[in-house]
Parts: C-alpha cells; structure tokens; sequence
C-alpha cells in the first residue's frame, strides 16, 4: 500500500505543479479486461486463448483538447474576445484532435507465458500551437515590445493521416513481471507540417514600425499544383485530381515506430507503463516544400488599431502576404511522431475492486504536456468491468470519466471517455474524448484454457501469479 500512496503523492505533486496538462484514453490504461487497453500497454495479456476485434467495428477512438483555455473562457457569445484569449494563454498553447479507427485486430496466447497481437488502424492526428507573445501582439499591439523588441518561434500545424500496422509481442518473464513491445510499420497519406523557426521582430520607438525576420518552412504532402511568377514566386496553389483508390493504397511514405511496456507485482500493488510512439515517418511521395526569405516591415499600431484589433489583424495579414514570397520545391522531409509515457499503480481493496493513480505526459511541439489521473475500477466474475476516474489535465479540474466493459465470455462492447462532463458543460470543456469498439472471445472455458493453463483473472493484470484454484475461490465458482 506504501508503494502505491506514493504513486498518489506523485500524481498530486505533478498535477500541482506543471499545471496539469494531458489527455486520452487514461480510463482504458487500468482496464486489462479489455483488450484494446493493450494498445497503451503492450505487456497486457488476455483473459481467454483468443480474441478478435468485431471486423470493422474493433475500435473507433475521438479526442480533442485544448492546454490553455475553454471556449467559455474566451468568448460571451458567436466572437471570439482576443484580450480574453491572450488572458488565459501560457506561453505556448496547443490545440490538439485526433480520430483513431481500428477495422481489424485480434490477438491470442500462444502458451501460459507468450501473447502476440495485432492491429491495423487509421490515424488522424493534428495539432495546431501558438505562442501567446504573438497573439499579444494582435490584441494589444506592438507598444509593450518596443524597448526589447519580440523574440519567440513561429506558430505552426502539424496535421497527418497515416496507416499503422502493429504486431505485439508480451511475455511473462518472471513471476511477478511481464514485459511486451510493439513493432509498428506506418504508412503516410497527407499530411502538412511547419517547421519551429526562430521568429524576431524590432520596434521603432518613433513611428512604431515593425522590422521581422522569420524564415518560413511549410511542408506538406497531398498532390497539388502549383504555378510560380516570372520570379519563381508561388502566386497560385490548386488540389490536383483526387482518386479515392490511389489515395488509399498509397503506401510510399514508409516509417517506423515502437511502444514498450512492462506490468510489475510488488507485493499486492501492481505497477504497469508503457513508452508509446517511439517513431518516424519519411514523406516523399506527393510532397511540396514552401519556403521563404523571411523578412518584411509593417507600420505600427495606433490608437485607432488598437481599438478595432480585427481590421488591424487583417491589413497586417494582407502585408505579410504581399512582402512575404515563397518558393516551392519537391523534396522529401521526416516527422516524428509524439512520444508518450504512461507510469500506473493499482491496489486491490476486494479480490474484485481496484483503486489506482496513473501518470501521463505526451511530448508536445516545443515541451512535454503532463497530467494525472485517479481510478476505481470493479471486475465481475465473467469479464466485465466499470471504472469511474477524476483526472486533472490541461489546466483543467472537471474531468469526470468512465469505462464499460460489457458482455461475457463470448462477447464484448466497451466504452471509455475520460470527461463525460462535456456532454453537459461543453462551454467549459478543455478536453473530450471517447473510444468505442466490440470483441469476440474465443476459448473462454476452463476446459479449454487448461490446455495452456491460462488461469482466469479479475483484470487488475496480476493474474499469472494466482493459481487457477485461488481465483476459482475469490470469485466464488465451485
């Protein structure tokens, strides 16, 4: 109990003092019943020989997020109040989306010590992040820099959709250890990315004029046309013909990734984590690279700019275009993907009732993003599962989440989301997530398991240290 106390105590201490910034899929961590959980921790094993995600309809994932603000927190009605936003804003803010659809999985023990796995999923990841000395510049113009000038890197967008094929292996190394890895082959398909390049800008303290340097890079990959001026200058970007069939199997932009996990007993705590998303993808299929001098001036802002900011924004936004001129070329570039780091503990205060804390941070464009989460989890005899959570993430303290693990020992649908609040305060939601699917489970019975005496468990993930006669008596079975 000691050990887990502490896990708690860090949980707190974390979310206190990095402001609590995190979100996805920390219900699904502590729910080992549910196969998918796997998917976060690659050492997790299943209760039966085989499973298999219901074919097309395995697992949809949706989360959305901002590290910064609400949408009740910058805005009273339809308009968005830009002094309100830079407010709330730290020094950088991310906005960040992600639609995961798994058509098929499955996975199936090979022996008592051996699980191996598999998952094909699509993945649509985006993330859009701001610097607030920027936006401070469009709320409350550029009289606050004039005496050290501004110095900050470039807003920018990483938005990409990309194929992965997953292959999972976990054994148990030990008694009270297991250890799993995923080996992940990706398959870019579109994609826009901006590099972080330094961004600096000198204010004349007598007419208030801007002087900028910023190199511009955007990077993207789609098939697209472009037309150059007589200098070489991009004047006019166009989609190319789009063809559904060569779109979808296009499998030229090849990457690699990696997850680890490990699931450790120490007395009647259980620890578990895992190292997600340790990767890369190489685009050089349909891919365009715009790039730019990077330098233009703009005159200052007045009094009358800074009473109406939005037409200040707009005639600094058609400045920028008319001195800012790109040139393109075809060549290839490299994006990594977002690591993330899970660290949980749970304790058994039943045989069939856990308590937990969990840790997550996920390396964000420019810095780690943190948050924590606590859990109680009950088990029922046959497999199915409920969770209730509380995490704290993105500055955020109203995220009430739950988890469904629903069926027998044949059949499955499952449903995990850690901030249903959403659904009733969406004007103060920083974070909405949720992720659904169905399983089939095959070789569920004893005499089938003993076979490859895989014993049955309660879920918490401890399972391989308990003899089937010990779990037959605290689940009360004759």
């Amino acid at each position: 109990m000691r050990g887990l106390l502490f896990t708690l105590n860090v949980a707190v201490f974390v979310l206190v003092c990095s402001s609590t910034y995190a979100q996805q899929d920390n219900t699904l961590f502590m729910m080992h019943n549910i196969p998918q959980s796997n998917f976060l921790n690659p050492a997790i094993q299943i209760n039966c020989l085989r499973y298999v995600g219901v074919p097309m309809l395995s697992s949809f994932h949706f989360n959305a997020n901002s590290t910064g603000f609400s949408y009740g927190d910058i805005s009273q009605g339809s308009a968005i109040d830009v002094r309100a936003l830079v407010s709330q804003m730290h020094g950088w803010d991310y906005l960040s989306g992600e639609v995961h659809y798994t058509p098929v999985s499955f996975g199936f023990m090979y022996d008592r010590y051996r699980y191996f796995s598999f998952a094909w999923t699509e993945r649509v990841e985006t993330k859009l992040f701001v610097p607030r000395k920027l936006v401070s510049l469009f709320a409350n113009g550029n009289t606050q820099y004039v005496s050290n000038g501004l110095k900050t890197s470039n807003p920018g967008l990483n938005a990409f959709y990309y194929r992965e094929f997953s292959i999972g292996y976990s054994k148990k190394v030990q008694k009270d250890l297991m250890l799993g890895v995923h080996a992940k082959i990706l398959f870019g398909l579109a994609g826009i990315t901006t590099r972080r390049n330094p961004v600096s800008m000198d204010i004349n303290p007598l007419t208030y004029n801007i002087d900028a340097k910023w190199k511009p890079e955007v990077n993207t990959t789609y098939p697209l046309s472009v037309s150059t001026d007589a200098q070489g200058n991009v004047n006019n970007i166009s989609l190319s013909g789009f063809s559904p069939l060569s779109f979808f199997m296009n499998f030229g932009n090849q990457g690699l990734a990696f997850d680890f996990g490990f699931i450790k007993e120490k007395g009647k705590i259980t620890y578990s984590g895992s190292i997600l998303d340790l990767g890369f993808i190489w685009w050089h299929k349909n891919t365009t690279r715009f790039v730019n001098s990077g330098h233009f001036v703009y005159r200052g802002a007045t009094t009358d700019d800074i009473n109406n900011p939005s037409d200040y924004i707009s005639e600094l936004g058609d400045s920028i275009s008319n001195q800012v001129k790109f040139s393109y070329n075809k060549k290839g570039y490299l994006t990594f993907l977002n690591p993330k780091v899970y660290f949980g503990a749970t304790y058994p205060v039943h045989p069939q009732i856990n308590v937990g804390g969990l840790i997550r941070a996920e390396w964000y464009p420019g810095r780690p993003v943190v948050g924590a989460t606590l859990s109680a989890t009950v088990f029922g005899v046959k497999g199915g599962s409920l969770a209730l959570t509380y995490s704290a993430m993105n500055g955020s303290f109203m995220n009430i989440g739950f988890g469904v693990g629903w069926g027998g020992e044949k059949f499955q649908f499952y449903t995990t989301t850690d901030n249903f609040m959403v659904a009733f305060f969406p004007e103060k939601a920083r974070n909405a997530n949720l992720r659904f699917g169905l399983n089939l489970f095959f070789g569920c019975t004893e005499e089938k398991k003993k076979k490859v005496n895989v014993p049955r468990t309660n879920g918490c993930g401890c399972y391989w240290d308990q003899d089937l006669k010990e779990k037959r008596k605290q689940a009360g079975v004759n």
